[in-house]
């Protein structure tokens, strides 16, 4: 064998979340894969709704992007498990929380987000349901 049929790749990526590509690209692994999505109306809203979220992400300034990005990175992984199932009160703060801190950061993306979670008629569960009509009356966010 030659030297390089024997030589180990110099990088190995296991899965790619948020890592950029290029100038302003990334891959987005949101926690709603296509097949859950086809098969679940409810995951099919939330993969949408984040799509459009990471969408307008990455229309913001750099700055404001890096700002908010962990947070709704965090948003989506509490709204996959408790969509899962994962419906414990740790989990349910939590996510009122991240919603919470980003209508604060950015009023537009916290709007979608919200009123979408709010939506009793997408098929999401009963407690993001729950979840997002709490939110709204506390911030005051008409319906």
């Amino acid at each position: 064998m030659t030297e390089q049929q024997t030589q180990k790749p110099k990088y190995h990526v296991e899965t790619a979340i948020q890592s950029a590509i290029g100038d302003y690209a990334s891959v987005i692994n949101h926690n709603f894969p296509q097949q859950q999505a086809a098969a679940d109306p409810g995951v099919a809203e939330l993969r949408r709704l984040f799509d459009e979220v990471y969408c307008r992400l990455a229309a913001l300034e750099e700055s404001d992007r890096e700002a908010l990005e962990p947070t709704v990175a965090q948003t989506v992984q509490a709204t996959a498990e408790i969509q899962q199932g994962d419906e414990s009160e740790v989990k349910q703060t939590y996510l009122e929380k991240r919603l919470k801190v980003i209508y604060v950061m950015r009023k537009d993306i916290g709007e979608v987000i919200i009123a979408t979670l709010a939506n009793p008629a997408l098929g999401l569960a009963l407690v993001l349901h729950k979840i997002g009509q709490k939110v709204q009356a506390e911030l005051g966010i008409a319906e």
